[in-house]
């Protein structure tokens, strides 16, 4: 109780009055940066230590598995007493759903076993193409397979412009049969199957607790109402100004939707205490409703506004600045970040900061397709540990890099005759299960030897040491996972495998480490959830931020985006824009988002390598235009002296954007706001106004 009582005291008012709440459904508003993590936390703790709820009754909730393994460290860490085991449903949701039909849900009913593997979407893709191969099914916009199998899972048969169905109907039926009789599940199934079974009510959890709650799904909901008998109270914490997701499914009414179906009450975290108030103030203009949105730090440095000619400038520029930052002590290489809006515009400043010898990690999500040893010998083992597998059968004996690459054919031969014998890895494979019970493995080396891995890795090859430490690097991961989990080796093998293709982080680790001490490059969605002192933000263009749309929606969702970016600056923001982009999609100049920060929060910037005397040059280039125009018996060009060409409230005509108002200028630029597009501002040296009277 005495540790309950010290934790609870370091809390706020807010965070408090939710921990000690006992609502039969609580929704608690938590905004940025005001310790949504701590109060979960300390929830659960309380619901424990005090009202002893057991945390095998409680259902923990998250996104990640990043998330899911800080909560429970950070409770081990509040009470050591608290095991790994101790916490069976905490975690994703898919990991929850393959947890419970594993271990509590009659999964025998639906025709599956408790000891059924996962996939992820490439087998999916991969047992797809097979069947539309054997059964000579007819698919229309095959290239776009993954949303065709998208759709039909949700009845819809026909895409794009078709008129008359095809077969990816009867395509689907058989998938379902074909994972049925491979004892396999793929992501969606896991929810689905989980969510069928849940209604008998043999599983009825006292709490379930959901963080990011904004970012669920229908079918996520759908399965957390499964979940609860008349008893279950639910906590879930979300942020409705990150809902930034909802192109991959979360629902953009899921808050209203949960207020309404279970009456709840709501509450809200409103106090931020990442950010200096000066960018906190900023990120508010980004806010449908920014009334609660409070912080309690110092105004700090004013946002820095920045033009670039284009994006190798830039990069340049970025360098510079980081050498000099970290040369000064002010900051350490882990203390920056660069964010972007398309994960294309990363090469050219990853390029440059390693030119510098500047340590960089670029944040890209990978799967095993990406290291071909590792989707080779993965598929050896799911196919091992599930011979009905017939699928990854297929993957490790056809592959010509590190199977036997046997045709189709002849692995269909193989499987009509079951003559094994005249296949090593295939009588490898049959022969798996009984050699791992007989011999008693007691570590996972001994699977290398038992599969002759050497043989298969081609010890001449140039790739033979850096294939051969993939897969002991993955063994070593493998007995880390299965020591940690406390589990015997054959149970730890396929919860392994299986929480690898949930996350893929097991096997192919993400790049990005936060305490590796190097500069973090990532997208403005993977920068969700985290935090740096110094933050830059590039592309600030129409185009790329925000994305062009004509759609109202997503133009919000693009303003929640940039307000998540900016609030993952805690000291100092930066943000730039191009002259030259040099993309078609995307417009030159700062767009309305940048004209959206406060004017005495910003401090704007040129870049000193592009200062020069642009009335010079305007008046060279016009020279220049005027001979070759006349040279071509067209009208030469009238040069017009700038200060008597433009005069705020006079009217101008663009040739791209119409007509307009002149707003403002100075002795380089001007500033038009033109009635279809907007404001807009220009370089006097490099565009024209015709001036209309």
């Amino acid at each position: 109780m005495i540790k309950t009582d010290d934790m609870l005291n370091k809390l706020n008012t807010y965070q408090k009055d939710a921990v000690l709440d006992n609502s039969p459904a609580l929704l608690l508003n938590a905004h940025v940066g005001s310790g949504k993590t701590t109060v979960l936390i300390a929830k659960v703790m309380y619901l424990h230590l005090v009202k002893e709820i057991d945390l095998k009754d409680m259902v923990v909730l998250t996104f990640t598995n990043k998330a899911a393994e800080e909560i429970k460290d950070r409770i081990k860490v509040e009470n050591p007493e608290i095991k790994e085991k101790d916490m069976p449903y905490f975690g994703t949701f898919h990991s929850v759903a393959a947890k419970l039909l594993s271990q509590s849900l009659p999964i025998q009913d639906i025709g599956y076993t408790k000891d059924f593997t996962i996939m992820d979407q490439d087998e999916l893709i991969e047992l797809a193409n097979r069947l539309i191969i054997e059964h000579r099914f007819t698919i229309k916009f095959k290239n776009k397979l993954t949303n065709r199998i998208e759709a039909i899972k949700n009845g819809n048969k026909l895409y794009g412009n078709m008129k008359r169905e095809d077969d990816i109907g009867s395509l689907w039926e058989c998938m379902v049969e074909e994972k049925q009789k491979q004892n396999k599940m793929d992501f969606d199934d896991l929810i689905v199957h989980a969510m069928t079974l849940l209604k008998t009510g043999t599983f009825t959890p006292k709490w379930v607790i959901i963080d990011e709650f904004q970012d669920c799904d229908s079918a996520q909901l759908a399965f957390m109402k499964a979940m609860c008998g008349t008893g279950t109270k639910l906590f879930v914490v979300g942020d409705p100004n990150q809902i930034i997701y909802s192109w991959r499914g979360s629902e953009k009414n899921i808050v209203k939707t949960f207020k309404q179906t279970y009456d709840a009450k709501e509450m809200s975290l409103p106090i931020n205490y990442r950010s200096s108030s000066t960018i906190l103030d900023a990120a508010k203009q980004f806010l449908a409703d920014s009334s609660e949105l409070e912080g309690v730090r110092e105004e700090g440095n004013k946002i820095v506004v920045k033009n670039h000619y284009n994006p190798f400038n830039e990069a340049q520029y970025l360098c510079d600045q980081i050498k000099k930052l970290t040369s000064e002590g002010t900051v350490s290489y882990k203390d920056i970040a660069i964010f972007y809006r398309t994960q294309r515009q990363s090469k050219t400043i990853e390029d440059a900061l390693t030119k510098e010898n500047i340590p960089v990690e670029v944040s890209i999500k990978k799967s095993l397709k990406d290291i071909p040893v590792l989707r080779w010998f993965v598929s050896l083992l799911k196919a091992s540990i599930n011979s009905n597998d017939k699928n990854n059968i297929i993957t490790a004996l056809n592959d010509k890099g590190f199977g036997e690459g046997l045709s189709f054919a002849k692995i269909r031969g193989l499987f009509n005759n079951k003559a094994e014998d005249s296949s090593v890895l295939l009588a490898k494979i049959f022969g798996f299960n009984t050699w791992f019970k007989d011999a008693e493995v007691g570590n996972s080396l001994e699977i290398y030897d038992y599969f002759e891995l050497d043989n298969y890795l081609s010890p001449t090859s140039s790739t033979y040491l850096e294939n051969k430490t993939f897969i002991l690097d993955f063994f070593d991961s493998m007995a880390h996972f299965i020591e940690e989990k406390n589990l015997s080796l054959t149970e730890g093998m396929r919860d392994y495998l299986n929480s690898s293709a949930l996350y893929g982080i097991q096997i192919v680790k993400d790049s990005i480490d936060e305490e590796n001490d190097s500069v973090k490059l990532m997208t403005l969605h993977a920068c969700k959830g985290l935090e740096f002192n110094r933050v830059y933000i590039v592309g600030a263009n129409d185009g790329l931020i925000p994305l062009r749309t004509a759609s109202s929606e997503v133009q919000e969702e693009e303003k929640r985006l940039f307000f998540v970016g900016i609030t993952r600056a805690k000291d100092d923001l930066e943000i730039s824009y191009y002259t030259n982009p040099g993309d078609y999609r995307v417009l030159e100049g700062p767009s309305n988002f940048v004209y959206m920060l406060p004017s005495h929060l910003v401090a704007k910037e040129e870049n000193e390598a592009q200062k020069v005397d642009l009335q010079s040059i305007r008046k060279e280039i016009l020279a220049n235009q005027s001979k070759n125009t006349q040279s071509l018996d067209a009208e030469p060009i009238k040069e017009v002296d700038p200060e008597e060409q433009a005069k705020d409230g006079k009217r101008v005509k663009h040739e791209k954007y119409g007509e307009g108002i002149v707003e403002s200028e100075d002795e380089d630029s001007i500033t038009v706001i033109f009635d279809a597009y907007g404001s807009k501002t220009f370089s006097k040296l490099f565009t024209s106004l015709e001036y209309l009277g």
